[in-house]
C-alpha cells in the first residue's frame, strides 16, 4: 500500500498548519485516503461495543473537505477523464501539550 505509506509520511513531515491535498481517480484510492484522514483526525476506529477506546486515536489533522470535491460538469465536458476525480484535503494541527510530554519521556 504505497498510498497509505505516503499519506502517513506526508502527515508526519507536515509542519503545524501545513496542508495536504490528494486527488484520487479510483474509488479504492479514495477509500484509502478517506480512512487515513479519518484515522489522523482522531476518529476512534474501535468497534462500537467496546466500553472504552483502545485504538489510541490521536488528533493530528483537521479534515477540510467533509465530502470529496468533484469536478464540475463543465470540466467533465472539457476533459471526460476528470469525471472520476475526487479531491480531499486536510490541515495538520498543533500537537497537544500532553502528547509532547509523552514523547519527551
Amino acid at each position: 500500500m504505497a498510498l497509505a505509506r505516503f499519506l502517513a509520511a506526508a502527515v508526519a513531515r507536515l509542519n503545524s498548519g501545513g496542508r495536504v491535498a490528494v486527488i484520487s481517480y479510483h474509488s479504492l484510492e479514495d477509500r484509502i485516503v478517506k480512512e487515513a484522514f479519518r484515522k489522523d483526525a482522531g476518529v476512534c476506529l474501535c468497534p462500537p461495543r467496546l466500553p472504552a477506546c483502545v485504538c489510541g486515536a490521536r488528533k493530528a489533522l483537521e479534515v477540510l473537505t467533509r465530502r470529496p470535491i468533484r469536478p464540475s460538469q463543465l470540466e467533465v465536458d472539457r476533459n471526460p477523464r476528470a469525471r472520476s476525480a475526487r479531491l480531499r484535503a486536510a490541515e495538520k494541527i498543533e500537537a497537544p501539550a500532553d502528547s509532547l510530554e509523552a514523547l519527551a519521556v
